[in-house]
């Protein structure tokens, strides 16, 4: 991996550390659900629970008939409510409540949760079967499940369990050595099923993965064929103008050169190339409506090559292409010969707005490196080339929260605590003002485009954060990042790209990863030996292309207070998702 400014990515021993740490609690015993004690047994802490509460997870579970994935989504729905400070039982009430259906609630709120992976339906099995001995001659007259459907039952949760572990695993584990263990454990795990069984539950399962992989690009590609997201896009003129300027202000780079424009939406990059002077143009784009809407544009501004122009619009997704539009042989000013090369099927610029929010978000950067390996000449220029991530800490008004305190004269504390337990699950959104902003930026991962590999888009980077001024309190740590058309292949008119809070706001805006309990901190010659207050926070941001749910992204983010003696606070760790769902 690259690393950016001194900063290391670094990432297979700092993922392997949050791993191993998550593992060492893994027989600390089954954790109360509404406090913070522990018990060997689950009848203990059920009991304890009960007394403590009146809620019987047991109970609630038999009468609502809740499955074991139904039950897994409770206890993370009930620990987020009680780590947020609400009560959860309110939220109980009725027979359909939003956390039975919301995925949020499958990622673990405690790595260690013996609760959450309890075979609960297995346990309810056995209690039916010592109701049916109990019961006698009325048993004996019940059908019982088949084994075959028994089997197909604990096969389908199985690939639910896994499926969790999954989600983990993208976002802690990148080490081959860790990712080979796990391998070798769940081959060892499935090594009971017979080989048949194996093969056609794996099949089912790729299957089904294919499927929802499928409707969640259709999802995605649909999403982009809509007016508004490109008005959007098209009236950010920091975005829009980069862009434009690199193409139309690097007269070496572009004229006379076939430019491949991937992602092409209205066809305003490929239109800024064919005003550069590029001989060939081809843009391509995943939803068959809006390349449909770029083809008439380019049509009514007399650039389309059927007419005599240079441009060509493709609706595919680029990894399904199979090749590119023939390109007439040119004269080349840049001494290229054949416009494409012998075949036509190289270009000598490949552009591509890919970016999403925190960067990575949407996983589009896959299909610009798979569009670079098949159809970029060798030599031949990113744009942009570069990208750069960053993070500051940052204070309340950095996720609007503070908002809801005061709302003309009255407490909204009940909206502001739904919203930040919400936030702690989910990465937040929003323009930054940079009066909010407690800290210089660090620089925690950088990508060349035109060298990385595809999986250098999952990174663990360390960073260390410090206070212009203090003391104050952390709420925050905000993300964002800039690209760069470097020097490299735009020598005459190098850009830059930020999206960060000091310059013109994005529609990219910041993305905002609250933290679970805010932190004071103050330059180390005010903090002294005040205790409670630190001189910095030290801690490792990590990025992983979510395995369940395509296109989305998971970030972890870990951390601890630094004190003026060198000693540290608690650890803390967060996982939070940007999702896109079918």
């Amino acid at each position: 991996m690259s690393s950016s400014d001194g900063s290391s990515a670094g990432g297979e021993p700092g993922q392997q550390e949050i791993w191993e740490d998550w593992e060492d609690n893994e027989s600390s015993g089954f954790k109360s659900l509404f406090s913070d004690a522990r018990f060997s047994s689950l009848d203990e802490v059920l009991q304890h629970d009960h007394n403590l509460t009146g809620f019987s997870l047991k109970s609630y579970r038999a009468q609502h008939g809740l499955d074991q994935v139904c039950t897994i989504r409770l206890i993370n729905y009930i620990r987020t409510a009680v780590a947020a400070g609400q009560d959860p039982v309110p939220g109980l009430a009725g027979s359909q409540q939003a956390w039975q259906t919301d995925d949020s609630y499958l990622q673990p709120v405690l790595a260690d949760d013996e609760l959450m992976f309890y075979d609960w339906e297995q346990e309810e099995e056995g209690e039916q079967e010592d109701g049916q001995q109990a019961g006698g001659s009325a048993a004996a007259g019940q059908v019982q499940p088949s084994a075959a459907s028994s089997q197909q039952r604990l096969q389908e949760e199985n690939e639910a369990l896994r499926g969790m572990v999954e989600a983990l695993k993208a976002v802690v584990l990148q080490g081959e050595g860790v990712s080979e263990l796990v391998a070798d454990q769940s081959a060892d795990a499935e090594g009971g099923a017979s080989a048949g069984g194996a093969s056609d539950s794996t099949a089912a399962a790729e299957q089904s993965q294919d499927r929802a992989a499928a409707a969640i690009d259709a999802s995605y590609f649909d999403s982009y064929s809509t007016f508004d997201i490109h008005r959007e896009m098209l009236a950010d003129k920091v975005r829009t103008e980069a862009y434009r300027d690199a193409l139309e202000k690097n007269p070496g780079l572009v004229s006379g050169a076939r430019v491949l424009d991937l992602g092409c939406g209205t066809a305003i990059l490929s239109m800024f190339a064919a005003r550069a002077g590029a001989a060939s143009v081809v843009g391509i784009d995943g939803s068959e409506q809006i390349a449909g809407v770029a083809r008439s544009i380019v049509e009514a501004n007399g650039l389309a090559a059927h007419s005599g122009g240079p441009i060509t619009i493709v609706s595919s997704k680029v990894e399904q292409l199979a090749a590119l539009p023939a390109a007439a042989p040119v004269d080349s000013k840049l001494g290229r010969g054949q416009v494409g090369g012998e075949d036509g099927q190289q270009v000598d610029v490949l552009v591509s707005e890919w970016m999403g929010y925190a960067l990575l978000f949407e996983s589009m950067l896959s299909s610009v490196l798979h569009a670079r390996d098949r159809w970029l000449r060798p030599g031949g220029a990113l744009l942009p080339d570069i990208a750069k991530m960053y993070v500051a800490a940052a204070d309340e008004g950095a996720s609007g929260l503070a908002f809801w305190k005061d709302v003309y004269g009255f407490s909204m504390e009940a909206v502001r605590s739904s919203l930040k337990a919400d936030a702690l699950q989910r990465a937040v959104v929003r323009c930054v003002a940079p009066q909010h902003l407690l800290s210089e930026p660090a620089c925690v991962h950088s990508l060349d485009l035109a060298t990385m590999r595809e999986a250098e888009q999952d990174f663990t980077s360390p960073f260390t954060l410090t206070p212009g001024a203090g003391p104050k309190e952390v709420h925050a740590v905000v993300l964002w990042f800039d690209t760069l058309f470097s020097e490299r292949f735009c020598a005459q008119h190098p850009v830059c790209l930020s999206t960060g809070p000091s310059g013109t706001p994005t529609h990219w805006m910041q993305t905002v990863l609250v933290l679970k309990q805010p932190l004071t901190w103050a330059p180390a010659a005010v903090a002294g030996d005040t205790p409670g207050v630190a001189v910095a926070i030290t801690g490792q941001v990590s990025m992983a292309r979510s395995k369940q749910t395509h296109r989305s992204l998971d970030i972890v983010l870990r951390y601890a207070p630094r004190f003026a003696d060198g000693s540290s606070g608690e650890e803390q760790v967060t996982l939070y998702g940007l999702g896109v769902h079918s």
